[in-house]
């Protein structure tokens, strides 16, 4: 009996300086990732300090720039009845990819100005009125989601594109096709118990995007149908959408996939 005893507490013995050791290593990695992190953030505000404001803004600020110039002539020539010069109106999908990808992408990061009053007017402006999308959920999702869980199997983008019902084919080139128009249906889900006040202003401004949009094709470009015109938008719009989709979100690898034969 005593010896059972014993036996017993040595047991309870070794697990707490079993814990105790777990808990310092805990302790001590977390000291040593904030010490990493710290010394990051010192290199890369040194960098920051040292480039000039045309390295920090002036060449991401003239592409953009570029991608609005190039929209006038882009719509003109989707109304062209030469085959040549309409091609030429492929320019519009590469401005929008520009103008969404990379607007967006340096809006999250509220990198195009200084100034926060002007750093959320353009997280609206390329979020919500050029890319059909929630200006909360995607900062929340690119900084807190993407950054935090890049490459990270499960976690991140790679847990937002997983379709694994479709064939390998139809996943990888033709469903990510839908993409403008699963995106304003994902921001308007996003909002559920969001303020009034910000739901208002999602849905004002994902629909300005649009409208503004098929208004030019109407308009500008000249298109006769309706069809025509919204057929014409959506492709503009999905022209680089299995890229990014290939790029930026399949970071997944899919067993279900991989074990099809068909």
């Amino acid at each position: 009996m005593q010896s059972s005893l014993e036996e017993s507490q040595d047991d309870g013995g070794r697990r707490t300086r079993s814990s105790e050791l777990m808990k310092k290593r805990t302790e001590q990695s977390k000291v040593e990732r904030d010490t990493l992190m710290m010394e990051l953030n010192g290199m890369v505000q040194k960098m920051i300090n040292e480039s000039s404001w045309w390295e920090r803004r002036g060449v991401d600020c003239s592409i953009l720039m570029a991608a609005f110039v190039s929209l006038p002539t882009a719509f003109l020539q989707l109304g062209s009845s030469q085959p040549l010069w309409f091609s030429l109106g492929v320019m519009l999908g590469v401005a929008h990819a520009v103008i969404t990808v990379k607007g967006t992408h340096l809006a999250s990061h509220r990198a195009l100005s200084e100034s926060q009053v002007w750093g959320k007017f353009w997280t609206t402006f390329f979020i919500e009125v050029c890319s059909s999308f929630s200006a909360e959920a995607g900062v929340h999702g690119h900084i807190k989601m993407h950054h935090a869980h890049t490459n990270v199997i499960g976690l991140g983008d790679s847990s937002i594109w997983k379709v694994s019902l479709l064939l390998r084919i139809i996943y990888l080139f033709i469903a990510p096709l839908a993409l403008p128009v699963i995106t304003p249906l994902v921001a308007f889900a996003h909002l559920k118990g969001r303020a009034l006040v910000l739901v208002i202003r999602t849905v004002l401004m994902v629909g300005l995007g649009l409208y503004s949009q098929l208004w030019l094709h109407i308009n500008v470009s000249g298109f006769r149908s309706m069809h025509s015109a919204l057929f014409c938008m959506l492709a503009c719009r999905a022209m680089f959408s299995v890229p990014y989709i290939h790029v930026n979100i399949f970071q997944v690898r899919m067993p279900s996939l991989q074990n099809k034969t068909r």
